[in-house]
């Protein structure tokens, strides 16, 4: 009832502002009794998918909480499963502002952020302190400055990090605001990717829309 006031507030705020302050309350009432205000009730309707037990289909994808600083008020709200990052070895800036904005016509936004984060040390961090008991799927993506040739090793160091957390790793290389990222896709690069980041955990290969309907 009070999402028509909410967002005629919020859209008074540049797109990225929005976000920000949006996830600012989201910290200040996680773990408190307040959390409730965004608590949802979704009934439970199990998927299995990927070797995994998702409590409902409901998930929420990467790029909103990009260092898992509210995995629990998200999960409030219900959802079976989190992907949070995308995340890099180190924190970066990203993209020069503006880098978000709003089609309001369409209901959508267009997303030129370019994987800014605060680094995976504290997305680690952040899982330790959280409490939610869904799936929880990280998505980790390559330093913008880091040559692409030596990209692999960006998503080895990120790998390792958070490997005993992660119920899936997301291995993004679809961005198209990090130069070269989409080279990965493809052939050889693509080969020697996968083959130094092949392990135990159920890892999902993130790409474009136009590659995994032709795979």
């Amino acid at each position: 009832m009070y999402y028509p006031f909410v967002r005629k507030a919020l859209f008074q705020l540049d797109p990225e502002r929005a976000h920000e302050f949006t996830f600012q309350q989201l910290r200040r009432i996680t773990g408190t009794p307040f959390e409730a205000l965004v608590r949802q009730k979704v009934p439970a309707k199990p998927v299995n998918c990927m070797g995994l037990t998702f409590k409902n289909p409901l998930g929420l994808a990467a790029g909103l909480d990009k260092d898992g600083e509210c995995i629990d008020a998200l999960g409030a709200m219900g959802f079976g499963s989190i992907e949070i990052g995308t995340v890099t070895p180190r924190p970066q800036p990203g993209n020069d502002k503006p880098r978000l904005f709003r089609l309001v016509d369409a209901e959508g936004l267009i997303n030129r952020m370019g994987f800014n984060n605060l680094g995976v040390d504290n997305l680690v961090e952040n899982v330790k302190k959280a409490h939610y008991d869904g799936v929880l799927g990280i998505n980790i993506g390559k330093i913008k400055d880091t040559p692409v040739e030596q990209g692999k090793d960006d998503y080895l160091i990120c790998m390792e990090k958070i490997y005993a957390y992660a119920g899936y790793i997301a291995i993004n290389i679809s961005s198209p605001n990090t130069p070269g990222l989409r080279t990965l896709q493809y052939g050889e690069a693509l080969d020697d990717l996968l083959t130094a980041i092949k392990i135990s955990k159920m890892i999902c290969k993130r790409c474009t829309i136009n590659m995994c309907r032709s795979q």
